[in-house]
């Protein structure tokens, strides 16, 4: 969800009016998702990377984090969402912590839909907790353990999109994302619409997927 920052600036506001912003919008994307068929989504809020950016502004995230999870837990309740945050939570406040376990725990049951929120996440960090799992429980490295131990185990991305212009998978899903489909818009993450998604599922609906293999 690249670009809150960008967006914030052309109008002349502050960076975390962007991130405000581009929160407000994820669970509105996320319904749209499911609306057009897809049961699992993913949305990068934090990199491992991004976790480096000035204290006022991770502080700032993270507390958006528990606003976003307060606000739509009743939500997640009532659509039958299983909830969910991936990457290294540790670095989080107990309260921020507690109100994430708290949704976690209370949908933890339901099958109908999956909604990750990868914060401080990364791909290689993920392939290195993988393997520290796998190593812990005397397993033997190979690509069925290390798949198992991922954040998201089985839920491998058909579908990878990246708004704000650049062309990078910036350290996401490096594993899960071997035959993801990519499509990057120009756009920024606050300007996405639902229109946008659409046409991208469209488009998506029309590819044949080999895995690497003829068809």
């Amino acid at each position: 969800m690249d670009g809150n920052g960008r967006w914030a600036k052309s109008i002349g506001q502050s960076r975390q009016h962007g991130h405000k912003i581009g929160s407000s919008r994820v669970y509105e994307i996320f319904k749209t998702c499911t609306e057009l068929g897809c049961n699992t989504a993913t949305f990068f809020a934090m990199s491992s990377e991004n976790m480096h950016r000035n204290d006022e502004e991770t502080e700032f995230i993270s507390q958006l984090l528990e606003i976003s999870i307060n606000e739509y837990f009743e939500e997640l309740i009532k659509n039958e969402i299983k909830f969910k945050v991936i990457g290294d939570t540790s670095i989080l406040s107990a309260d921020i912590l507690q109100v994430i376990e708290h949704a976690e725990h209370e949908t933890e049951n339901f099958t109908k839909y999956k909604l990750n929120i990868a914060y401080n996440y990364g791909g290689q960090w993920d392939i290195i907790n993988s393997v520290n799992r796998a190593l812990a429980n005397n397993e033997p490295i190979n690509q069925k353990t290390l798949s198992k131990h991922l954040t998201t185990h089985s839920d491998y991305p058909d579908l990878i999109v990246r708004t704000g212009g650049h062309k990078r998978l910036s350290n996401f899903m490096l594993w899960q994302a071997a035959y993801s489909e990519l499509y990057f818009l120009d756009i920024l993450w606050p300007d996405i619409s639902q229109d946008d998604i659409k046409n991208i599922f469209n488009e998506y609906g029309n590819i044949k997927r080999k895995f690497g293999l003829i068809t």
